[in-house]
């Protein structure tokens, strides 16, 4: 269930700085999107479902007023800075600064997974497992079948993909920058994928402990604390240090590729993160008037 809450977390994230008028409206109903999607997962109970709808109504409140506001200033100090050109240094500091609001955002979820995690079933772990499973099948696909050429060219086009919906249509030079990054980059698809199925394994023996010892409320406490320690810091020190070099490998990536953008480029990524901020400051108002 932590595992699940967390990447729930994420989409509230998203949401957020997605910038466009139907995600707009979607924000605000996030807490609802979000709980279809655990459900989907989860199959929740009847008595469980006004629980969780409580707690995400609850979590999309405490957002609204207390995160919109600082990603709005996270963002109007990335529209000064996008105009000039960066540092891998740079582009590195603005990754931890939204990690550092996906670790605030995930602490606030905590309370939620510990009222809900001695109320599941094994039936409902099963659920959940199969459609981990699914999942995975669909993510294997994508990133693991076919030859190293195809994986390349998958990476390459979604790349290229994020980049002109930041800069606009980019040309064949810095079309062969991103195809260099790719080249160099530190990704391993068998590394992400062992990690994943890892992290889903402890979170479902994470709950199959709390259901099978009937954990009391300061043990289950314990326990989620830990999963979350373990779910943001790591215990596998080669795994960090592989994600250490990937985020380096990223940040040196765009970096490379910002500076390789004309004037006319950086203005449409500057006027995109315009176009979040007003968004941003449309629900910022929203929730005053509230």
């Amino acid at each position: 269930m932590r595992y699940l809450i967390h990447t729930a977390s994420l989409m509230f994230l998203l949401f957020a700085l997605s910038g466009c008028n139907a995600v707009k409206v979607s924000y605000n109903n996030a807490q609802e999107l979000t709980y279809w999607w655990l459900n989907s997962y989860v199959h929740f109970t009847a008595e469980q479902k006004p629980v969780i709808k409580a707690e995400l109504a609850a979590l999309h409140d405490w957002h609204r007023f207390n995160e919109i506001p600082v990603y709005i200033k996270l963002l109007e100090t990335t529209q000064k800075k996008v105009l000039r050109d960066t540092s891998s240094k740079e582009v590195c500091s603005v990754v931890e600064d939204i990690r550092e609001r996906m670790r605030i955002l995930n602490l606030q979820t905590e309370p939620i997974v510990e009222k809900l995690a001695p109320s599941l079933s094994h039936e409902q772990l099963e659920h959940m497992q199969r459609h981990f499973d699914r999942n995975n099948a669909k993510w294997r696909k994508d990133w693991l079948d076919g030859s190293q050429k195809e994986r390349d060219e998958h990476r390459l086009k979604l790349a290229i993909k994020r980049a002109e919906m930041f800069y606009g249509r980019i040309n064949d030079a810095q079309r062969k920058i991103l195809q260099e990054n790719i080249h160099i980059s530190t990704f391993n698809a068998d590394t992400s994928h062992d990690e994943r199925l890892r992290r889903q394994a402890d979170a479902i023996a994470t709950l199959k402990k709390i259901i099978d010892m009937e954990l009391e409320e300061p043990d289950i406490k314990l326990e989620i604390a830990a999963y979350f320690d373990r779910l943001q810091n790591g215990d596998d020190l080669a795994y960090k240090n592989y994600m250490d070099r990937l985020t380096a490998d990223s940040c040196d990536g765009f970096a490379k590729l910002h500076n390789s953008t004309s004037a006319k480029q950086r203005q449409y990524a500057a006027d995109k993160l315009g176009g979040y901020i007003q968004d941003l400051e449309a629900l910022k108002s929203s929730a005053q008037i509230q």
